[in-house]
């Protein structure tokens, strides 16, 4: 069970660390299309607030992800994956009542991009984990098992 445990540690860490290099380059690209369509001068830098949240948000949404979609669950592909967006939305507002963040610049972008990356990733590691039980009759959310 250890080993087990450990691989899902390692495989919630890197889709975290994707989710979250994701979501900043997905702002980064957001503000400057934004900034070039208002005729603006897009400033790149994120608030180490902002950094932080990510980080944060970016670890739990893949916990979740991971833990919605691995080992036996009795319940199917759709209210695993239902599940996992009503973790996800959660998880969001939560993170947007946070004062720090709330009051951050460019925070609207932010937690945009945020949403995106994490329901882009979630959703290929659902149906990768879906497509690799249907071929060996195992779930398995470690991302280095799926094909």
């Amino acid at each position: 069970m250890t080993k087990i445990n450990k691989k899902m540690e390692l495989s919630c860490k890197a889709l975290g660390a994707a989710m979250f290099m994701f979501t900043v380059c997905l702002y980064m690209a957001i503000g400057a299309l934004f900034a070039s369509m208002g005729g603006e001068v897009f400033n790149y830098h994120i608030s180490f607030a902002l950094l932080i949240q990510g980080i944060a948000v970016s670890l739990v949404a893949s916990t979740a992800w991971v833990l919605c979609f691995s080992f036996n669950k009795p319940w199917g592909f759709f209210t695993r994956y239902i599940i996992s967006l009503v973790a996800l939305a959660a998880l969001f507002v939560i993170s947007m009542l946070i004062p720090v963040v709330n009051g951050a610049e460019g925070h609207f972008i932010w937690i945009i991009s945020g949403i995106a990356s994490t329901f882009v990733f979630g959703t290929a590691v659902a149906v990768s984990s879906n497509m690799h039980f249907r071929k060996t009759g195992l779930r398995s959310a470690l991302l280095w098992e799926i094909n």
